[in-house]
């Protein structure tokens, strides 16, 4: 009997505490209009900007303006917010020294609040989602936690075809998908829209046209239903799920600083994790050194607003029990742009150079330079005579693996973006040391 009293108790002084601060949150919302007695609700919302951190946002609305706070809960960071009621829902951000910082716009609802941030100059702008919440709900979300990449079999006209997707933020899908009826790798992009359970991926060849579509249901499941469509007809495939690759993420948001990062972690591969978590851990320790250093002369006045901006992210070209192909991406606005594209060996641990691949005085490089051109000429950009003197300069110098063959690439250009050319293993058989296909 004593003992169910404690539960008891513990049950309601829980309870009380909940109220307490729900209640605290709604009157200190309700000490910043006028009249208090005139205020509609008052509701809390949690969710994500871009998807990747978090915020809580608490608004009140009197039926003729809003007021309320938003906070970024891992620094802590914390703004006011005003607006008035009319066609368009607009929220004026206001920082501790009563200026406007930023601008937020979009929908209201009892359960949801969807808004576009910007800062007041306009140059730099986030998504926000939010969901109703509990007042004192200031959990931490790991910003890697509803993203993954996953490699899926099935088949088309009675062969294999492999869908390689990574789903990289709320409702964005890319990835790869091979069909091996036409032994050929095309890249896939597409959406799923809120409250719908297909994804409508577009397959895109090497001069980005689009060659079909792929709709998929209940993405990320073991089993997967799928119409594929092209210029051959429309075709019924259930993929099958084989493997995962997790995301692991680092965010940080406050007045000044906007940062965050997504990296790739395979289950039970910890060298290849290891020396993932290594690059990424390089260019976040340069990233930290300068906004440090930033920060000791940056005021926080709408001017600096988010200046200070970083971002890395991955794609995985090519996954199989034996290999990892990807690229690792890292951006921010006071360095270049930095790239890393690796094939991973995971049975002998290591990361594959060319001389891995080919014979040694094979002439491979020279083969595959000419081969890359002669591919090149036939687009329709090669006539543009800057695109041409750009891409002749280029030596390709990043290769990662595809089912047909090897895949050769640029470094990213601010222009034309990457080019790449893959040549299929029957060309290459004469300079290959090992087989890896």
């Amino acid at each position: 009997m004593r003992r169910i009293l404690v539960i008891i108790i513990l049950v309601l002084t829980l309870f009380q505490t909940v109220i307490y601060a729900q209640s605290s949150e709604a009157d200190e919302i309700k000490t910043l209009f006028e009249d208090q007695g005139k205020v509609w609700w008052v509701r809390h919302y949690k969710g994500l900007v871009n998807d990747m951190h978090d915020i809580n946002i608490t608004l009140g609305f009197d039926g003729e303006e809003y007021h309320g706070y938003a906070t970024y809960l891992r620094s802590k960071t914390r703004f006011q917010l005003y607006g008035k009621a009319g066609t368009k829902f607009k929220l004026y951000e206001i920082d501790q020294s009563g200026k406007v910082s930023g601008i937020l716009e979009g929908r209201v609802s009892p359960q949801l609040l969807k808004v576009n941030w910007h800062n007041y100059q306009n140059t730099v702008g986030v998504s926000m989602r939010l969901t109703k919440a509990d007042a004192d709900d200031s959990e931490l979300t790991s910003c890697g936690h509803n993203k993954w990449v996953k490699n899926y079999e099935g088949n088309y006209m009675g062969k294999n075809t492999c869908l390689l997707i990574q789903h990289y933020a709320e409702g964005e899908y890319r990835g790869f998908f091979y069909i091996a009826q036409e032994n050929k790798t095309y890249h896939v992009e597409g959406t799923q829209k809120l409250g719908e359970d297909r994804v409508y991926l577009h397959l895109m060849n090497e001069k980005n046209e689009k060659k079909g579509r792929l709709d998929c249901k209940e993405m990320g499941a073991n089993r997967v239903d799928c119409t594929f469509r092209n210029d051959e007809g429309v075709f019924a495939n259930q993929l099958t799920h084989i493997q995962t690759v997790d995301t692991e993420g680092i965010e940080l948001m406050d007045y000044t600083i906007v940062m965050d990062v997504t990296y790739p972690k395979i289950k039970s591969k910890e060298s290849f994790n290891a020396i993932i978590y290594q690059q990424y851990d390089k260019w976040l320790q340069k990233n930290r050194s300068q906004t440090a250093k930033e920060s000791k002369h940056i005021k926080e006045n709408p001017d600096n607003r988010a200046m200070m901006r970083a971002y890395g992210w991955y794609d995985i070209e090519y996954l199989s029990s034996k290999y990892v192909s990807l690229r690792l991406n890292y951006a921010d606005n006071w360095t270049d742009y930095e790239e890393i594209v690796w094939t991973y060996d995971l049975e002998s641990q290591k990361t594959m150079q060319p001389e891995d691949l080919f014979l040694e005085n094979s002439g491979y490089a020279e083969f595959v330079r000419e081969y890359i051109m002669d591919v090149l000429k036939k687009y329709p950009e090669y006539k543009d005579e800057d695109y041409s003197k750009w891409v002749e300069k280029e030596n390709f110098e990043f290769f990662s693996l595809r089912h047909e063959g090897i895949n050769f690439s640029t470094k990213n250009n601010p222009i034309y973006g990457v080019r790449n050319v893959t040549v299929p293993y029957y060309k290459l058989k004469p300079y290959l040391k090992k087989v890896i296909y």
